[in-house]
């Protein structure tokens, strides 16, 4: 009786070339994927970020319903001689600005006694963390320039967040007054005797297009917007070349592009829409 005979063949392995082509082809797939899954990454941020703009914008109308129709613009503090954009909302920052340190007013209002807070989280206190004044994609070049840009190219390291600084990643626009005061030579007293009739104004009609509170970073950029040009340029925080979100008087969150060397657009306005 004879055994079987079999044949036994080698198995073939890759060859360097088609090795380097298989890493190749998953480099190739590697630099297609990475970007759209970051533009995915940053547009949840984005859409989060809207989110907590519309909860402000209910509590910007029943805030105006039972302030008489006005904005807390300012917020001071009797402990405090420096006011700031963020003291409406918020809270006590984790990590103040050491440019500050205790004398400016985010520091010192409790959660319970900030004026947008018994709408959106009536049940904080002192210290509490509210997480919806924290933007997700908050990229602020902090300590002792709140707001300011980083230097070119962009890169994350050269952020840090505005809410942990201040306690809150959107500011409240004061520069309408710059239409009132070209010059910037206006005061708490000017803003107190301007508000009402300009936010009197714009109810029922041009509030849709008048900027209210907006991510931080744009209260840096467009200080000196003007309409022959004047303020800076650059990415919001969502990445995207002057694309910011911002709040309307009407409750509306949007994320409008904007060219923040002047101080309206098409569909938006710091100033009093003419």
């Amino acid at each position: 009786m004879s055994l079987a005979s079999h044949r036994f063949s080698p198995q073939r392995a890759f060859t360097l070339i088609e090795l380097l082509v298989v890493i190749a082809i998953i480099a190739v797939l590697v630099s297609v994927l990475l970007p759209a899954l970051g533009q995915a990454r940053e547009e949840g941020k984005k859409v989060k970020c809207l989110a907590n703009l519309r909860q402000m914008g209910a509590a910007v109308t029943m805030y105006m319903q039972d302030k008489n129709d006005k904005l807390p613009w300012i917020h001071p503090h009797p402990a405090a001689s420096i006011i700031s954009q963020f003291a409406w909302g918020g809270f006590i920052a984790p990590d103040p600005d050491p440019a500050f340190g205790t004398n400016i007013d985010y520091m010192h209002h409790p959660a319970e006694a900030r004026p947008f807070n018994p709408y959106i989280a009536p049940g904080y206190r002192g210290r509490q963390q509210i997480d919806l004044y924290i933007c997700p994609g908050d990229r602020t070049r902090g300590f002792g320039t709140i707001g300011a840009l980083p230097p070119f190219p962009f890169n994350d390291a050269d952020w840090q967040q505005s809410w942990q600084a201040a306690g809150n990643s959107y500011a409240i626009n004061w520069w309408w007054m710059n239409f009132y005061y070209p010059a910037q030579n206006w005061g708490t007293f000017q803003m107190a005797m301007r508000s009402d009739p300009m936010i009197h104004d714009l109810i029922g009609g041009p509030a849709s297009r008048f900027v209210v509170i907006y991510e931080s970073i744009c209260h840096s950029v467009l200080q000196d917007a003007l309409p022959t040009g004047g303020g800076l340029q650059t990415r919001g925080w969502h990445r995207k070349w002057s694309r910011h979100n911002v709040l309307f008087l009407d409750g509306r969150g949007d994320a409008p592009y904007m060219d923040t060397r002047y101080p309206r657009g098409v569909d938006w306005s710091i100033w009093p829409v003419r």
